[in-house]
């Protein structure tokens, strides 16, 4: 027999309860304790959906049937869940309709379904973050599986690979925490002077988020790593082919000192002593990467040839985007469609780009490392490519933002090297909407693998659970502040 909401809320509560005070202290790794954080996020989003939902669907369902009958008093004093989702799933149809049309009435209307769904992520957001503030782990990171290699098959390799080390030998490895379509191992070795003590293997998953492979990285890495001024790992080789140690291609390289500075969402995990030595460094490491000489990376694989922002280029993939996450399974988003209308309308915004450089192409606390007041590594390079400047530091606001203030950053940007013209805030505004769509399509895969079957593991939940309301709220965010900022988006 299904148990009421209340009840569900209270089981839910006591499982948290039970994991932080009982099983994490027993905790000894980091995989284990990332893996507690990852389950205590999704029980707070059911805590919330149990003691919250009746109250959420009567609030928001009566603005959002308001809104869709524009003039008339909803009846039904009471909107429950299910007619709650169908009223959202309305709302995206709409505005899918209506975002372009030319009349003002009806995306006057569509604007203000989008407006609706922002607000009810706000609250939302504000009911989780009380639930999560009860104390738990809140870190993200790797599934709980352990590593898909054996010291054994590193050991066999790496005496293939170092002809000139019989001897080596590999005494522990670990995963690392963090990497959603990557594994990453560190390992310990002996027996070698042509390695250090220890390094990092980073190895393709068999199903992973992203359509990238980690052997893309070596090249790029080694000519930043060469041309100085960014934290950056130390290269040592790169394989395309099966080597023992299972399907995919995988990296070798130096491990970095330091810890993760804290997650892609930065109101999980920021770093919170050294602020501001922090972000300086980080707009300097980026005004050095932007200025690397893209005759340096011909023997990348990037595509250095066709990397030019063009009004066709950028509208193909805001409608790609679009399509891919109307063929995925998942709740219904009023936003993405405004966005997608926004986009296309303010591509004047980004057309022509400033320059092209070389992105790092994931940039975010969860892609680097930390030792105390320094920052030591930018580390998974596989979204590296050419682009504008502008669509980089649209991707570091959200980090930056919770470091210092974004002028400042942008300062220290410019006071490094970086042009000014880099910092244009239409074109940082524009990527900012760009790119949570993209964050929310991303989240959105997570989601549909997990509930196809095609990926079933802790992470690809958490992706489409956790993240993908995080990243839905980010897209109202970033939708709402750039339409602030645009006389011409208002109806």
């Amino acid at each position: 027999m299904r148990q009421s909401d209340e009840d569900r809320a209270l089981y839910y509560r006591q499982l948290r309860q039970t994991i932080r005070t009982v099983l994490l202290p027993e905790l000894t790794s980091a995989r284990a304790t990332d893996a507690v954080g990852l389950i205590d996020r999704i029980l707070a989003q059911l805590i919330v959906e149990e003691e919250a939902g009746a109250a959420i669907s009567a609030v928001f369902g009566r603005d959002f049937a308001e809104a869709l009958e524009p003039g008339t008093t909803v009846a039904q004093a009471v909107v429950t869940p299910q007619q709650f989702d169908q009223l959202r799933r309305q709302a995206v149809e709409v505005v899918a309709r209506t975002a372009s049309s030319t009349d003002a009435a009806e995306r006057a209307q569509g604007l203000e379904l989008v407006e609706i769904e922002r607000r009810y992520l706000e609250h939302v957001d504000q009911l989780r973050n009380a639930v999560l503030v009860e104390d738990s782990a809140d870190d993200d990171g790797s599934s709980p599986e352990g590593a898909s290699v054996t010291a054994e098959q590193i050991t066999a390799y790496l005496r293939r690979r170092l002809p000139h080390s019989p001897d080596v030998v590999v005494e522990g490895l670990s995963v690392v925490p963090g990497g959603r379509s990557k594994e990453t191992i560190l390992v310990s070795v002996t027996g070698t002077q042509e390695l250090p003590d220890e390094i990092i293997v980073r190895k393709d998953r068999p199903v992973g988020l992203l359509q990238t492979r980690a052997s893309d990285e070596f090249a790029v890495i080694r000519a930043v790593h060469d041309y100085g001024g960014v934290p950056i790992p130390e290269t040592f080789f790169a394989e395309e082919e099966d080597q023992g140690l299972g399907e995919g291609t995988f990296l070798v390289m130096e491990r970095v000192r330091g810890t993760k500075a804290g997650e892609f969402f930065p109101d999980l995990a920021a770093p919170v002593h050294h602020r501001l030595e922090i972000g300086r460094q980080l707009a300097a490491s980026l005004a050095r990467l932007h200025s690397l000489p893209l005759d340096r990376l011909t023997h990348t694989g990037l595509d250095l040839d066709h990397g030019e922002v063009t009004e066709a280029s950028v509208k193909a993939m805001v409608e790609g985007m679009v399509t891919r996450i109307g063929e995925l399974t998942g709740p219904p988003c009023a936003s993405v469609y405004l966005a997608r209308q926004w986009l296309v309308e303010h591509v004047s915004d980004v057309v022509p780009a400033s320059r092209l450089c070389l992105l790092q192409g994931d940039f975010g606390f969860h892609n680097m490392l930390i030792d105390g007041p320094r920052v030591t590594a930018l580390v998974d390079w596989e979204g590296a490519a050419v682009g504008p400047p502008a669509r980089e530091l649209a991707a570091a606001w959200s980090a930056a933002t919770s470091l210092m203030d974004w002028s400042a950053f942008l300062e220290a940007y410019v006071d490094a090297g970086g042009p000014v013209a880099d910092t244009d805030e239409r074109a940082i505004a524009y990527y900012r909407v760009f790119l949570s769509l993209g964050g929310f399509m991303t989240s959105r895969t997570g989601g549909h693998l997990f509930r196809t079957g095609a990926k079933r593991d802790l992470l690809t939940a958490h992706s489409g659970l956790d993240s993908h309301f995080r990243c839905a709220r980010n897209l109202a965010r970033a939708l709402a502040d750039a339409m602030s900022s645009s006389p011409s988006s208002r109806p």
